[in-house]
């Protein structure tokens, strides 16, 4: 009696303490992809005549946009919204080693990619051919591209590593890591010059990929049993 009574009080305690900790993981791991998604869908209103479908996300952080501060205040949200959730799951099993590693990386070439202002809403990229690029313009292409290779490596990378994970979390990292690879390759055919039709919905799409990861990773970690 005395021992069923202590084993109920034990996981009541475990409990107690487990929940604000898993809470907390989920929260962190909405915040970055929210305070991006936010400043995209109001940045996007606030420039006349920017077309979603077919200019990329960066343009409303460049040079002489209305809603530069604001998509600045975005990606650097994302930033630090991914460095808190690569602390969150350090030592997890839905993110082994290197999976925090490299988030917490990502969050800063996010960062570097939303200092580094497009010169102007064109988003001039040397990559594509264009040759009026500065020294910013460079910048920001370089931290975007590290950017994104990271967001295709992370959710793969967790679906090989996190062996102890659920397997539906793994299947889930897996199609991420895929979608977000596919968009991204379709994305750059589109945005080659002078077309870009449909380049900004390609971006879109793979970013949405790319972020659900975030959610995917801190919700399997809340939820997972605990001894």
């Amino acid at each position: 009696m005395t021992s069923s009574r202590f084993a109920r009080t034990r996981t009541r305690n475990q409990t107690r303490n487990l929940a604000p900790v898993s809470a907390r993981t989920v929260l962190v791991s909405v915040a970055g992809p929210v305070a991006f998604a936010a400043a995209e869908t109001v940045g996007s209103r606030m420039v006349r005549g920017y077309r979603r479908r077919d200019e990329p996300i960066s343009a409303l952080a460049a040079t002489g946009s209305r809603a530069a501060p604001l998509m600045v205040t975005g990606f650097l949200g994302l930033a630090a919204g991914s460095i808190g959730l690569a602390n969150e799951l350090r030592g997890t099993t839905v993110a082994p080693g290197p999976v925090p590693a490299l988030l917490a990386v990502a969050g800063l070439t996010t960062a570097g990619a939303g200092l580094a202002r497009c010169s102007d809403r064109s988003c001039p990229t040397r990559f594509l051919g264009d040759t009026n690029v500065t020294r910013s313009d460079d910048l920001h292409a370089a931290f975007s591209a590290a950017t994104f290779a990271l967001w295709i490596t992370i959710p793969l990378m967790a679906a090989s590593r996190a062996r102890d994970a659920d397997p539906r979390y793994r299947t889930w990292c897996r199609r991420f890591g895929i979608v977000t690879l596919a968009c991204f390759i379709g994305g750059w055919l589109l945005a080659r010059r002078p077309s870009q039709a449909w380049s900004g919905t390609a971006q879109r799409v793979m970013v949405a990929s790319a972020l659900s990861w975030f959610p995917l990773a801190g919700i399997a970690e809340a939820a997972r049993p605990t001894a």
